[in-house]
């Protein structure tokens, strides 16, 4: 008898081990291919923005193909530098595939739009930790005359029919963006008009617009800081390479 339930105990026993290894491979393989899926859906909503924020532009290169690491990501608030910069400060004029899958991941790379091989636009990723409800996360189109060209979100978590508005199928207000730049309105004009600047905030939501202004006026900062890098260095070593050919 006492066998007989031993028995009974051990079948029970690897039945529920069974069960149990099928259950964690089941879910590790569901969490690895949402993982994978979630990605690609990031990628492709980048990919499309991309064409967004420099649409309005010259270019006969494919902006999307034409990526670089951006120098100094910590100034738009995207974490430690992923790839170390050169020690000359120049940017390299092409990326390996392990370089740019790392700093894909890290949203650390931009995209250059390009005319008979010189740089007409850059598309800057940003992030804004002053979101209501988390970061906000933006790319914005800047001229090589330092205009804004187009500016899109890539991702937010905004409260639906308010903050939501700072999206392009939601309202036009980020499009009205294009055409800006330092100057246009002067520095302090870069606020929403509860704060005293130019740009108009949503009947309820205040905290989403002025975080989204407060972010396109860093990116424009950005450029003018590093515009030689952005867009003089890294046409020069474009110029180089094809000479090289």
């Amino acid at each position: 008898m006492k066998d007989l339930e031993l028995r009974r105990v051990v079948i029970t026993a690897v039945i529920l081990a069974v069960f149990f290894g099928l259950g964690v491979g089941f879910v590790a393989y569901t969490q690895q291919k949402t993982a994978d899926q979630i990605e690609l859906n990031r990628q492709a909503v980048l990919l499309g923005q991309i064409m967004a924020v420099l649409s309005g532009e010259a270019h006969d290169n494919n902006p999307a193909e034409d990526a670089f690491v951006l120098p100094d990501p910590q100034a738009l608030n995207l974490g430690e530098p992923v790839i170390e910069p050169p020690a000359d400060g120049v940017l390299p004029a092409s990326l390996t595939v392990e370089e740019r899958e790392r700093a894909m991941a890290a949203g650390q790379l931009g995209f250059r739009g390009r005319e008979g091989g010189q740089i007409t636009a850059v598309a800057i990723p940003v992030v804004t930790h002053r979101g209501y409800s988390g970061d906000i996360r933006l790319l914005v189109g800047v001229r090589a005359d330092g205009v804004i060209s187009g500016v899109r979100v890539l991702e937010q978590n905004e409260t639906p029919g308010l903050g939501d508005k700072i999206k392009a199928d939601k309202t036009d207000w980020i499009k009205d963006f294009a055409g800006r730049r330092l100057g246009d309105p002067p520095l302090e004009g870069w606020a929403v008009k509860k704060d005293g600047g130019a740009f108009d905030q949503f009947t309820g939501a205040t905290v989403s617009p002025r975080a989204v202004v407060e972010a396109i006026e860093d990116v424009l900062l950005y450029v003018r800081e590093h515009r030689r890098q952005l867009f003089e260095q890294a046409a020069r070593d474009d110029e180089e390479e094809h000479d090289d050919e």
